[in-house]
């Protein structure tokens, strides 16, 4: 049942909380560390809400072993790791670093527990060619 892979949920359930409530409660005392000015701007405290959505997603694909779910989180967040880490290259404060590297471990441990886990775990009729289902 993607024991494993469905553990990391949790993990992308943890550091979005962290990053979410922050954001939506009091921004100004996070962004800074991004290299952003403080703001009373609608759009920091939607980013929080965000995050705070994708905690939910992550926590009800753990409790509810959404397995159909595990492949496109692993894609999302690998699409997330990878502007973190183009925004810090491109000269953004070295805190993006840091955040393409809390997203990219959980990327690279719910891959490679997710390709641990595949084989045994995939339902017979994702492995029958198209057309043969029964």
């Amino acid at each position: 049942m993607m024991t494993k892979t469905l553990r990391w949920q949790l993990y992308v359930s943890f550091y979005t909380f962290c990053f979410g409530v922050p954001l939506l409660l009091v921004p100004n005392a996070i962004i800074p560390h991004f290299g952003f000015e403080p703001t009373q701007e609608p759009w920091i405290r939607l980013v929080g809400m965000f995050l705070l959505g994708l905690c939910y997603l992550s926590t009800t694909v753990y409790k509810k072993r959404i397995v159909a779910l595990l492949l496109h989180s692993i894609i999302m967040r690998s699409g997330f790791a990878f502007v973190f880490f183009v925004l810090a290259v491109s000269g953004h404060p070295p805190f993006f670093y840091l955040t393409a590297a809390i997203v990219g471990l959980g990327v690279v441990g719910s891959s490679l527990a997710y390709l641990s886990e595949r084989g045994v775990d995939e339902p017979a009729m994702l492995k029958q060619p198209l057309g043969e289902h029964a």
